[in-house]
């Protein structure tokens, strides 16, 4: 099939890779788009930063192994969901390599698992590692994964999948959510999916196959034949055409459109087949082409909690302690470890509610108006984001709309800001806000609040 979607976009004169496209990249591989990453991406060129993206960054995961080792246990307690959720989102806030931990997430969510059920921080904590580990790899070997997941087989009772009584929950959500989708399976194949998978249980943390509760008899699945175990099942998955269908689309929704086309659709499947179901190479081609930076993909997904909080974090360069962004992800629906049910988060405009909203404006006000009061306050550098020599209010306003939208906002919306720099409480100052940096100072912090609350800015 001769693309046309995912065709490779390449900068012209005319249409150059400029800050909004740099940006849109980031954000979406990744959580917001600071000035210095956008600088640093019009500097080395797409290409390259499509490279970085998927930077193996060994020596930060052996750090960040080196720093759970050292705290857990002494100055965190990981047996405590809340201290896991904050160093999660610890690392989502320092990673140099974001996109690993947007795939970890988008994983989390499609084979969704939560610590309400397996009541177990220490078998969450491992599958977050191995969705972390295998993000960008190959689709099956994922699965095969997360098949053998002690948190997985605690979620979908797996320890209750034997010879005897077979259990038919894994089974069903591994095609019906996992791999190819409602209405391309039978009943039948369930119940032959869940005596492929008897015997496959957990001791402790670890994976365990017991033979003996194994139905190691003939099975039909799919219009196969064979004395099939629960490998075999998850290869005969991979070879349905509806399962690289389903997860090229799944990635097409997170990554660049919430509703792409058929067209689309049928051309991402077509890579992803390609691919031989490998994550990387297809997102590489994404990253790249033509649909993903169409005015289509511009700002057109809702920002998930995770996103809006730590790409504003990640943006501003805020200091914030782990255990308090995972709060305000909790606050706004998105509690980390705890998807609402075995289908993971619906996303979008499910995102966004009266509890939501008023969550990310109590966010927006905090990451606002902190201020440095030591070196362990939550806190971010105003003058490093707004030099303090720029006293003009529409300069400030370009400077703030230039590192959140890069420059996306009307010339009208753009003079109302300006107008609200010089209007503190105490009523109208243009002399002082020019002349008086404390007034300058909080007026610009209370510009921030409001362009995190804007409705744009809650768009990705």
């Amino acid at each position: 099939m001769k693309s046309a979607w995912l065709a490779p976009w390449s900068p012209t004169a005319s249409d150059p890779l400029d800050a909004r496209k740099a940006a849109h990249l980031l954000r979406r591989a990744g959580f917001g788009a600071s000035p210095i990453e956008v600088d640093r991406a019009l500097k080395d060129g797409l290409e390259a930063t499509v490279e970085r993206l998927f930077d193996e960054a060994d020596d930060e995961s052996k750090e960040f192994a080196r720093t759970f080792e050292s705290i857990a246990g002494t100055l965190v307690d990981f047996s405590d969901i809340g201290e896991l959720r904050g160093w999660w989102a610890y690392r989502m806030v320092k990673t140099r390599v974001p996109l690993r931990e947007k795939l970890a997430l988008m994983w989390h969510g499609h084979f969704a698992t939560s610590v309400d059920k397996v009541e177990n921080s220490e078998l969450m904590h491992r599958q977050i590692e191995t969705l972390r580990r295998l993000a960008w790899g190959n689709f099956r070997d994922l699965v095969r994964a997360i098949a053998r997941d002690p948190a997985m087989i605690v979620y979908l009772d797996g320890e209750s999948n034997t010879k005897a009584h077979p259990n038919e929950n894994f089974g069903r959500e591994l095609m019906e959510l996992f791999t190819c989708g409602i209405g391309h399976y039978s009943e039948d194949d369930v119940k032959s999916a869940a005596r492929a998978f008897t015997g496959w249980h957990r001791e402790g943390v670890e994976f365990v196959f017991k033979a003996d509760e194994h139905d190691d008899s003939r099975k039909r699945f799919l219009g196969k034949t064979g004395k099939f175990d629960g490998g075999d099942i998850i290869d005969i998955l991979m070879q349905h055409p509806e399962t690289p269908r389903r997860i090229a689309t799944k990635m097409l929704r997170f990554f660049a459109h919430p509703d792409p086309s058929p067209e689309v659709i049928e051309e991402a499947t077509a890579l992803f087949v390609r691919t031989r179901l490998d994550v990387k190479w297809f997102l590489r081609d994404l990253f790249q082409s033509q649909y993903f930076f169409s005015k289509d993909c511009y700002r057109s997904r809702i920002s998930s909690p995770a996103e809006y909080v730590i790409g504003t974090v990640r943006t501003l360069g805020v200091r914030w302690a782990g255990t308090q962004v995972a709060e305000q992800l909790s606050n706004s629906g998105q509690a980390l470890f705890a998807p609402p049910n075995v289908k993971g988060w619906d996303g979008e405009t499910r995102w966004i509610n009266s509890n939501s909203l008023a969550s990310r404006a109590s966010t927006a006000s905090q990451l606002a108006f902190f201020e440095d009061d030591g070196p362990w306050s939550a806190n971010y550098d105003l003058g490093a984001l707004v030099d303090s020599s720029i006293s003009e209010p529409s300069e400030v306003v370009d400077r703030l709309t230039q590192i959140l939208f890069q420059g996306d906002l009307s010339d009208s919306t753009r003079k109302d800001l300006a107008e609200l720099a010089v209007t503190p409480s105490s009523g109208s100052s243009p002399q002082g806000f020019r002349e008086d940096p404390t007034i300058r100072s909080g007026q610009t912090r209370r510009l921030i609040h409001l362009l995190l609350t804007m409705p744009e800015y809650q768009a990705c």
